[in-house]
């Protein structure tokens, strides 16, 4: 059985995922919490990561069966092929989202002149100094390399 990738109409995606599960397939639909502004109001809401794609992981003999799903336009081809997303690539992308899904950033305090670690991300690893806050990213003093760098870091790659 391999991941196959599905095309859906636009905003379908937990649609086509609901339905695909009630029918025994075994679907993943990978989700990012983002916040959306109203003009009355501010909600956080779960958007897919990839919009218009859901991911099913389904054998060739079950695989034009997905097919007859309100929602599914189709799978999307690589060279004359159905895309195959190998196992360790949807791994990565659930530790990704596992890393980020239930961090809620607001809640989180940094004081400045407080000492910390980055988790994730091309400076993971390396401690900074918090020089202030600006929203979800952090104004930190990072030593490395004998150099002084003052970077701006996403809150949820320190956790």
């Amino acid at each position: 059985m391999h991941w196959l990738v599905i095309h859906t109409k636009p905003r379908y995606e937990k649609k086509v995922a609901a339905s695909l599960e009630r029918k025994g397939f075994e679907v993943y639909l990978p989700l990012k919490k983002v916040v959306r502004q109203w003009s009355d109001r501010r909600k956080k809401v779960q958007e897919p990561l990839f919009k218009s794609y859901i991911f099913i992981h389904v054998d060739e003999a079950n695989r034009q069966a997905a097919l007859v799903t309100e929602g599914v336009v189709r799978y999307l081809y690589w060279c004359g092929a159905p895309a195959v997303v190998r196992d360790h690539e949807i791994d990565a992308i659930r530790e990704f989202l596992g890393e980020t899904e239930y961090l809620d950033e607001d809640k989180l305090e940094f004081l400045p002149g407080s000492e910390i670690e980055i988790k994730w991300g091309a400076f993971r690893g390396e401690k900074g100094e918090c020089l202030a806050r600006q929203g979800d990213h952090l104004i930190l003093l990072i030593e490395s390399l004998g150099q002084v760098i003052k970077a701006e870091v996403p809150v949820r790659y320190l956790v």
